[in-house]
């Protein structure tokens, strides 16, 4: 695995967007998470299970019933499960552990083209599979 950023490990920004969210089942830290089941009063998160169904990347490990910071927007370093183009989207792979490439086409709601795969973010390097860059979470 190539390491494209070696300069520090996380969050890369000031003026990021997170928030604590209420964890539904177990969490690992920078994996993305999807919403998980209702629980009033709380922004609930789970394990990404799917491929394109994350809506953000979890700061830290958490067990179910914990809260967690989860990273909305801003710029932070993930894994790579195939390769990825500078400048692409990228989304969410099954597991939640990676993202991959999904190109450049996708509508204004942030759903991609063609199918029902929400963006997770933008690609600011370029990888092949195993390596980990930077995205940029959520810079639609």
């Amino acid at each position: 695995m190539t390491d494209h950023w070696t300069y520090q490990t996380g969050l890369i920004q000031d003026g990021f967007t997170c928030g604590f969210c209420y964890c539904t089942a177990g969490v690992t830290e920078g994996y993305a998470v999807k919403v998980g089941t209702h629980a009033t009063g709380k922004v609930p998160v789970t394990v990404s299970a799917g491929v394109g169904d994350a809506i953000g990347i979890t700061m830290k490990t958490g067990s179910a019933g914990d809260y967690v910071p989860v990273v909305f927007q801003g710029i932070y370093r993930m894994d790579t499960a195939g390769n990825i183009t500078i400048g692409h989207y990228a989304m969410g792979s099954s597991g939640g552990a990676t993202v991959i490439d999904v190109g450049t086409g996708f509508s204004t709601n942030g759903v991609l083209f063609g199918g029902a795969s929400y963006v997770l973010g933008r690609a600011l390097q370029t990888a092949t599979s195993g390596d980990e860059i930077l995205i940029y979470v959520n810079p639609i």
